[in-house]
């Protein structure tokens, strides 16, 4: 039978997985295809949570196998941290990402090597990094970017037959899903997702008929989430800020320099400009100053009717570390994991022993990190932590992540209609719960729950 048409009938192919990174929790994300003769390194992460060799994805294991393209997803550091070290291991591999994600990984890597030289510079010790800010100049003109829609080959292998497209992630700027296509069949990789709007960006879009979907699981342990109402959600945000506001207290607000920064910030602008939280100061620091602009100027060309400056405009003041605390006001501070030398852990101390204070969580945190312990309200090891003798402050978590509650999953599951899944970063229960709801609502699909560097050979 003729090659094409015996395809077009339904020739199975085989096709390798191997997680290099973490699978469970949040960790370095990074996942291995091999596709015939071909290799595909799906997002090169770090763990934010580890140090030196500990904290990349195992890429010896691949040392020995075809890696032609590294593909990005978006650049949060758990996805991008380790690149220039996967550059290292594999020179000649493509890096494709879309434009958003270019600028913002360069910008993100930079930031990480000051912020490492600095934590070594206060130990006295000497700084010895995994990469220099030199080869990451160097890295940023190998980087090719395409818009989301656009179809776009391997290069260099055309004859491969393995042509890709970024969707719209709906997470943070420039964040992608990335479908696969090859011999016939379909392979969509969610990278992180958010099916729903936040507040500046719109939801995820999703390619339908897919052989094998590779989904992030986040939220899938989170029945509370999918329950949650946004307006009303919002309106108990604005309710308890304003109690302490009224209070003269000090609102703590941990997030990420990239993604919850801006959107929580459009928010708090939101609420004021609708009399819905008193006009009281809104500090932000930290690196998400420098994220802002980035958003302003490259936003719009994504979503034309982004109010082009729109973060610069709306920005209230930037508080210096050595700034005494006063009331009230609201402090929009990095990090979200509040790890120990941050604003937001510093400032956590000084707050935490006024029950007029709060400390409103508003995205994911690692349960074994500060941010983790205060959502889980474990306040006898926070007090060790922080070295204080009481926990007053008011702890909130409010529901407005960047990432898919559990319900979105399932409903991107079902409008993508895989024939087999692979489920990865989430921890334990979301990823059981999500494989659970998988098997009853599309019966006959295979599902995989891989271990850290274990091939999965597969048939599509």
């Amino acid at each position: 039978m003729h090659r094409a048409l015996a395809m077009s009938m339904g020739e199975q192919i085989d096709i390798k997985y191997t997680s290099l990174g973490a699978v469970s929790g949040i960790g370095a994300s990074s996942h291995y295809l091999q596709l015939g003769r071909y290799g595909l390194l799906l997002d090169a992460g770090m763990d934010p949570n580890a140090e030196g060799e500990e904290a990349i994805p195992s890429y010896d294991v691949i040392k020995d196998k075809p890696v032609n393209a590294i593909i990005i997803t978006h650049a949060h550091f758990d996805h991008i941290g380790s690149l220039p070290i996967a550059i290292q291991h594999f020179p000649h591999s493509r890096v494709y990402m879309t434009p958003a994600t270019a600028e913002l990984t360069e910008q993100m890597l930079y930031h990480y090597l000051k912020v490492q030289q600095k934590k070594q510079d206060e130990k006295g010790e000497k700084f010895s990094p995994l990469y220099t800010e030199e080869f990451v100049g160097k890295i940023r003109y190998i980087f090719q970017s395409f818009d989301y829609g656009w179809e776009f080959p391997l290069h260099g292998c055309e004859e491969s037959g393995i042509r890709f497209s970024f969707f719209d992630a709906g997470h943070i700027l420039g964040a992608a899903g990335v479908l696969i296509e090859w011999k016939g069949k379909r392979i969509f990789y969610t990278g992180n997702t958010r099916k729903s709007a936040q507040f500046i960006l719109r939801g995820a879009k999703y390619p339908s008929n897919i052989d094998l979907l590779i989904s992030e699981s986040t939220y899938g342990a989170n029945a509370e989430a999918e329950t949650i109402v946004p307006s009303k959600e919002i309106k108990r945000f604005a309710g308890l800020l304003t109690e302490h506001i009224k209070l003269g207290g000090i609102i703590l607000i941990p997030v990420f320099a990239l993604g919850r920064t801006q959107e929580i910030l459009a928010l708090l602008h939101r609420l004021r400009r609708r009399d819905q939280i008193p006009a009281v100061p809104i500090y932000i620091t930290g690196f998400g100053i420098e994220v802002n602009k980035t958003y302003d100027r490259l936003l719009h060309k994504t979503y034309p009717g982004y109010d082009h400056g729109m973060l610069r405009k709306i920005s209230f003041g930037r508080w210096s570390r050595g700034r005494k605390l006063r009331g009230p006001a609201v402090l929009l501070f990095t990090s979200g994991m509040m790890i120990r030398g941050t604003a937001s852990f510093d400032y956590a101390r000084q707050l935490a022993d006024s029950p007029r204070n709060g400390i409103f969580f508003v995205g994911y945190a690692d349960p074994e990190t500060p941010a983790g312990l205060f959502r889980q309200k474990k306040f006898e090891s926070l007090k060790a932590i922080f070295g204080v003798e009481s926990i007053s402050c008011q702890v909130e978590v409010f529901h407005f992540s960047a990432h898919s509650n559990r319900r979105e999953l399932m409903d991107m599951v079902q409008q993508v209609n895989p024939k087999s899944i692979i489920l990865t970063h989430g921890d334990n229960d979301a990823i059981n719960w999500l494989k659970n709801s998988i098997s009853n609502s599309i019966p006959g699909s295979k599902i995989f729950i891989p271990e850290k560097l274990v091939n999965l050979d597969m048939e599509l």
